[in-house]
Protein backbone atom coordinates (compact mmCIF):
# COMPACT_ATOMS: atom_id res chain seq x y z
CA UNK A 1 0.00 0.00 0.00
CA UNK A 2 1.32 3.45 -1.13
CA UNK A 3 1.37 5.94 1.31
CA UNK A 4 1.20 9.33 1.09
CA UNK A 5 4.14 12.09 1.86
CA UNK A 6 3.27 15.70 2.92
CA UNK A 7 5.08 19.28 3.00
CA UNK A 8 3.61 22.13 3.78
CA UNK A 9 5.97 25.63 3.80
CA UNK A 10 5.19 29.10 4.42
CA UNK A 11 6.35 31.57 2.46
CA UNK A 12 6.69 35.35 3.43
CA UNK A 13 5.59 37.60 0.29
CA UNK A 14 6.79 40.80 0.34
CA UNK A 15 5.32 43.53 -2.27
CA UNK A 16 8.67 43.55 -4.39
CA UNK A 17 6.90 43.91 -7.84
CA UNK A 18 4.46 46.92 -6.68
CA UNK A 19 7.68 48.99 -5.12
CA UNK A 20 9.94 48.24 -8.38
CA UNK A 21 6.68 49.83 -10.54
CA UNK A 22 6.05 52.77 -7.97
CA UNK A 23 8.72 54.53 -8.98
CA UNK A 24 8.54 54.98 -12.99
CA UNK A 25 4.54 55.00 -12.59
CA UNK A 26 4.81 57.92 -10.26
CA UNK A 27 7.50 59.60 -12.10
CA UNK A 28 6.57 63.70 -12.23
CA UNK A 29 8.20 66.52 -13.98
CA UNK A 30 10.94 67.44 -12.06
CA UNK A 31 12.92 68.83 -14.71
CA UNK A 32 11.87 70.36 -18.06
CA UNK A 33 14.27 71.90 -21.23
CA UNK A 34 12.64 74.84 -23.31
CA UNK A 35 14.90 75.81 -26.08
CA UNK A 36 14.33 78.60 -28.97
CA UNK A 37 14.04 77.62 -32.42
CA UNK A 38 16.76 78.36 -35.17
CA UNK A 39 16.05 81.58 -37.24
CA UNK A 40 13.01 81.85 -34.61
CA UNK A 41 14.12 85.71 -34.95
CA UNK A 42 12.50 85.73 -38.23
CA UNK A 43 9.02 85.58 -38.69
CA UNK A 44 7.50 82.15 -39.81
CA UNK A 45 8.56 79.47 -37.14
CA UNK A 46 4.75 80.40 -35.60
CA UNK A 47 3.48 78.14 -38.82
CA UNK A 48 5.81 75.13 -38.43
CA UNK A 49 4.91 71.87 -36.14
CA UNK A 50 7.76 72.52 -33.75
CA UNK A 51 7.02 76.11 -32.92
CA UNK A 52 8.95 78.77 -31.95
CA UNK A 53 10.07 77.52 -28.41
CA UNK A 54 10.83 73.77 -28.51
CA UNK A 55 8.42 72.24 -27.13
CA UNK A 56 6.26 74.54 -27.32
CA UNK A 57 4.39 73.26 -24.41
CA UNK A 58 5.83 71.70 -21.13
CA UNK A 59 4.20 69.93 -18.24
CA UNK A 60 5.95 70.51 -14.86
CA UNK A 61 5.28 69.81 -11.14
CA UNK A 62 4.99 72.24 -8.50
CA UNK A 63 8.61 72.79 -7.01
CA UNK A 64 9.61 71.58 -10.76
CA UNK A 65 12.62 73.36 -12.25
CA UNK A 66 12.11 74.73 -16.12
CA UNK A 67 15.41 75.18 -17.68
CA UNK A 68 15.07 78.54 -20.42
CA UNK A 69 17.54 78.60 -23.36
CA UNK A 70 18.34 80.32 -26.34
CA UNK A 71 19.85 77.97 -28.63
CA UNK A 72 19.53 80.04 -31.53
CA UNK A 73 22.38 81.52 -33.05
CA UNK A 74 21.34 84.49 -34.72
CA UNK A 75 19.26 86.42 -32.63
CA UNK A 76 18.38 87.45 -28.86
CA UNK A 77 15.84 86.19 -27.19
CA UNK A 78 13.31 86.56 -23.91
CA UNK A 79 11.12 84.22 -22.12
CA UNK A 80 8.30 86.25 -20.29
CA UNK A 81 4.87 85.00 -18.50
CA UNK A 82 2.10 87.11 -20.61
CA UNK A 83 0.41 87.28 -23.73
CA UNK A 84 0.13 88.80 -27.01
CA UNK A 85 -2.18 90.81 -28.30
CA UNK A 86 -2.21 92.49 -31.64
CA UNK A 87 1.17 91.82 -31.60
CA UNK A 88 1.58 93.75 -28.11
CA UNK A 89 3.28 91.96 -25.29
CA UNK A 90 1.36 91.82 -22.15
CA UNK A 91 3.58 90.32 -19.06
CA UNK A 92 2.15 88.75 -16.15
CA UNK A 93 5.22 89.82 -14.15
CA UNK A 94 5.42 85.69 -13.42
CA UNK A 95 8.76 85.56 -14.28
CA UNK A 96 10.96 87.21 -17.07
CA UNK A 97 14.30 85.72 -17.96
CA UNK A 98 15.49 89.06 -19.60
CA UNK A 99 17.33 89.32 -22.85
CA UNK A 100 18.95 86.34 -23.23
CA UNK A 101 22.51 86.57 -26.12
CA UNK A 102 23.06 82.84 -27.85
CA UNK A 103 23.92 80.42 -25.47
CA UNK A 104 22.24 82.03 -22.14
CA UNK A 105 19.80 80.04 -19.64
CA UNK A 106 17.02 80.80 -17.26
CA UNK A 107 15.52 79.08 -14.72
CA UNK A 108 12.06 79.07 -13.25
CA UNK A 109 10.31 76.98 -10.35
CA UNK A 110 6.54 76.86 -10.13
CA UNK A 111 5.33 77.29 -6.77
CA UNK A 112 1.78 77.49 -8.07
CA UNK A 113 -0.55 74.89 -10.26
CA UNK A 114 -2.11 76.22 -13.02
CA UNK A 115 -1.16 77.27 -17.23
CA UNK A 116 1.48 80.37 -17.76
CA UNK A 117 1.53 81.47 -21.65
CA UNK A 118 4.78 83.31 -22.67
CA UNK A 119 6.36 85.01 -25.30
CA UNK A 120 9.66 86.20 -26.30
CA UNK A 121 9.14 90.15 -25.80
CA UNK A 122 11.64 91.25 -28.78
CA UNK A 123 9.75 88.57 -31.88
CA UNK A 124 6.32 88.27 -30.26
CA UNK A 125 5.22 85.73 -32.68
CA UNK A 126 7.27 83.40 -30.42
CA UNK A 127 4.76 82.19 -27.68
CA UNK A 128 4.77 79.09 -25.64
CA UNK A 129 2.82 77.71 -22.54
CA UNK A 130 3.84 76.30 -19.60
CA UNK A 131 0.97 73.63 -17.57
CA UNK A 132 2.07 73.26 -14.02
CA UNK A 133 0.56 70.73 -12.31
CA UNK A 134 0.14 70.18 -8.11
CA UNK A 135 0.59 66.71 -6.68
CA UNK A 136 -3.10 66.10 -6.53
CA UNK A 137 -3.40 66.03 -10.16
CA UNK A 138 -0.50 63.85 -10.87
CA UNK A 139 -1.86 61.16 -8.37
CA UNK A 140 -5.64 61.32 -9.87
CA UNK A 141 -4.19 60.56 -13.58
CA UNK A 142 -2.00 57.89 -12.52
CA UNK A 143 -4.78 55.85 -10.37
CA UNK A 144 -6.54 55.75 -13.63
CA UNK A 145 -4.20 54.68 -15.72
CA UNK A 146 -2.88 51.42 -13.08
CA UNK A 147 -6.01 50.74 -11.28
CA UNK A 148 -6.64 47.00 -12.40
CA UNK A 149 -3.52 46.44 -11.89
CA UNK A 150 -3.46 47.84 -8.52
CA UNK A 151 -6.81 46.10 -7.79
CA UNK A 152 -5.52 42.68 -9.22
CA UNK A 153 -2.20 42.55 -6.81
CA UNK A 154 -4.04 43.83 -3.51
CA UNK A 155 -7.06 41.14 -3.67
CA UNK A 156 -4.35 38.26 -5.16
CA UNK A 157 -1.04 39.00 -2.99
CA UNK A 158 -2.14 41.31 0.14
CA UNK A 159 -1.99 38.24 2.47
CA UNK A 160 1.90 38.88 2.96
CA UNK A 161 1.98 34.48 3.62
CA UNK A 162 1.41 32.27 1.74
CA UNK A 163 1.08 28.34 2.48
CA UNK A 164 2.24 25.57 0.04
CA UNK A 165 1.39 22.02 0.76
CA UNK A 166 2.40 18.98 -1.51
CA UNK A 167 1.43 15.63 -0.85
CA UNK A 168 2.97 12.86 -3.15
CA UNK A 169 2.80 9.24 -3.62
CA UNK A 170 5.33 7.02 -2.70
CA UNK A 171 8.03 7.01 -5.68
CA UNK A 172 8.17 3.81 -7.25
CA UNK A 173 9.75 2.45 -10.31
CA UNK A 174 7.90 1.45 -13.33
CA UNK A 175 4.85 3.56 -12.14
CA UNK A 176 3.59 7.40 -12.04
CA UNK A 177 3.47 9.31 -9.16
CA UNK A 178 0.95 11.56 -8.15
CA UNK A 179 1.20 15.24 -6.68
CA UNK A 180 -1.48 17.22 -5.05
CA UNK A 181 -0.58 20.68 -4.96
CA UNK A 182 -1.99 23.13 -2.62
CA UNK A 183 -1.70 27.13 -2.34
CA UNK A 184 -3.60 28.79 0.85
CA UNK A 185 -3.08 31.67 3.06
CA UNK A 186 -2.63 31.28 6.67
CA UNK A 187 -6.26 30.89 7.17
CA UNK A 188 -6.74 28.05 4.97
CA UNK A 189 -8.50 30.15 2.13
CA UNK A 190 -7.19 29.54 -1.45
CA UNK A 191 -4.79 31.61 -3.58
CA UNK A 192 -6.82 33.02 -6.31
CA UNK A 193 -5.64 33.29 -9.93
CA UNK A 194 -1.85 32.06 -9.37
CA UNK A 195 0.17 30.71 -12.22
CA UNK A 196 2.63 28.48 -11.66
CA UNK A 197 5.49 25.57 -12.82
CA UNK A 198 5.72 22.49 -11.44
CA UNK A 199 8.48 20.47 -12.29
CA UNK A 200 9.51 16.90 -10.96
CA UNK A 201 12.96 15.60 -11.48
CA UNK A 202 14.56 12.05 -10.72
CA UNK A 203 18.85 12.21 -11.55
CA UNK A 204 19.00 13.62 -15.20
CA UNK A 205 15.06 12.49 -15.78
CA UNK A 206 12.67 15.18 -15.97
CA UNK A 207 9.28 13.09 -15.26
CA UNK A 208 7.29 16.12 -14.87
CA UNK A 209 7.41 19.93 -16.05
CA UNK A 210 3.55 21.88 -17.21
CA UNK A 211 1.61 24.99 -16.29
CA UNK A 212 -0.97 24.88 -13.69
CA UNK A 213 -3.45 27.75 -12.14
CA UNK A 214 -5.47 27.82 -9.29
CA UNK A 215 -8.87 29.21 -10.37
CA UNK A 216 -11.36 31.44 -7.70
CA UNK A 217 -12.70 28.70 -5.07
CA UNK A 218 -9.91 25.90 -5.93
CA UNK A 219 -7.43 24.95 -3.18
CA UNK A 220 -5.95 21.81 -4.58
CA UNK A 221 -4.46 21.03 -7.82
CA UNK A 222 -3.69 17.29 -9.05
CA UNK A 223 -0.28 16.43 -10.99
CA UNK A 224 0.75 13.13 -12.37
CA UNK A 225 4.43 12.87 -13.64
CA UNK A 226 5.47 9.87 -16.09
CA UNK A 227 6.55 6.58 -14.63
CA UNK A 228 10.09 6.35 -12.33
CA UNK A 229 12.92 4.65 -13.58
CA UNK A 230 13.82 3.47 -10.19
CA UNK A 231 12.64 3.75 -6.64
CA UNK A 232 12.78 7.28 -5.10
CA UNK A 233 15.67 7.08 -2.59
CA UNK A 234 18.29 9.26 -0.49
CA UNK A 235 20.87 8.53 -3.43
CA UNK A 236 17.66 8.83 -6.30
CA UNK A 237 14.93 11.32 -4.49
CA UNK A 238 12.32 13.09 -6.66
CA UNK A 239 13.13 16.43 -6.83
CA UNK A 240 9.43 18.64 -6.56
CA UNK A 241 9.75 22.41 -7.51
CA UNK A 242 7.09 24.85 -7.88
CA UNK A 243 7.46 28.59 -9.41
CA UNK A 244 5.16 31.16 -8.80
CA UNK A 245 4.62 32.80 -12.48
CA UNK A 246 1.84 35.49 -12.06
CA UNK A 247 -1.17 36.27 -11.07
CA UNK A 248 -4.39 37.45 -12.25
CA UNK A 249 -5.93 36.89 -16.16
CA UNK A 250 -5.65 38.52 -19.89
CA UNK A 251 -4.65 42.33 -19.71
CA UNK A 252 -4.83 42.13 -15.64
CA UNK A 253 -2.33 39.28 -16.07
CA UNK A 254 0.61 40.28 -13.32
CA UNK A 255 3.87 38.75 -13.81
CA UNK A 256 4.93 37.47 -10.33
CA UNK A 257 8.42 35.09 -10.22
CA UNK A 258 9.15 33.79 -7.32
CA UNK A 259 10.11 30.30 -6.26
CA UNK A 260 7.74 28.79 -3.78
CA UNK A 261 8.54 25.23 -2.84
CA UNK A 262 11.14 22.32 -3.48
CA UNK A 263 10.33 19.20 -2.10
CA UNK A 264 12.25 15.84 -2.32
CA UNK A 265 10.44 12.47 -1.89
CA UNK A 266 11.97 9.81 -0.13
CA UNK A 267 11.05 6.42 1.63
CA UNK A 268 9.96 6.37 5.24
CA UNK A 269 8.23 9.82 5.43
CA UNK A 270 4.79 10.42 7.02
CA UNK A 271 4.85 13.43 9.11
CA UNK A 272 4.12 17.10 8.15
CA UNK A 273 6.96 19.25 8.05
CA UNK A 274 6.39 23.08 8.12
CA UNK A 275 9.07 25.81 8.10
CA UNK A 276 8.59 29.61 8.31
CA UNK A 277 10.79 30.94 5.05
CA UNK A 278 11.63 34.51 3.98
CA UNK A 279 11.50 34.30 -0.16
CA UNK A 280 14.63 36.47 -0.66
CA UNK A 281 17.30 34.34 1.48
CA UNK A 282 15.79 30.84 1.53
CA UNK A 283 14.41 29.28 -1.28
CA UNK A 284 14.78 25.73 -1.05
CA UNK A 285 13.46 22.74 1.53
CA UNK A 286 14.41 19.57 1.20
CA UNK A 287 13.30 16.67 3.39
CA UNK A 288 15.07 13.38 4.13
CA UNK A 289 14.37 9.90 5.30
CA UNK A 290 14.79 11.07 9.03
CA UNK A 291 12.29 13.71 8.47
CA UNK A 292 14.81 16.31 8.69
CA UNK A 293 14.01 19.74 7.13
CA UNK A 294 17.35 21.22 5.64
CA UNK A 295 17.33 24.74 4.85
CA UNK A 296 19.58 25.60 1.92
CA UNK A 297 20.96 28.73 1.18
Amino acid sequence: MQSRKITSIVLFFTMISIVSVTPSIFADHPIVTIETALQSGMPGCENTDDGCYIPSIVVVDVGGDVIMSNTDNGSMHTFTAGTVENSVGMPSGIFDSGILSPGDSFNYSPDVAGEIPYYCMLHTWMQGTIIVQGEEESHIEVVEEISEPVIIMATVVEPDQMMAEIITDDGIANEVMTIDLTLTDLEGNGIEHITYIIKAEQGSNTILEEEGHMHKGTLTNNHVTSALSVDASDEMPVVITVESVGFGHNEQYVEFSEEIAVKQVVPEFGTIAMMILAVAIISIVAVTAKSRVVPRF
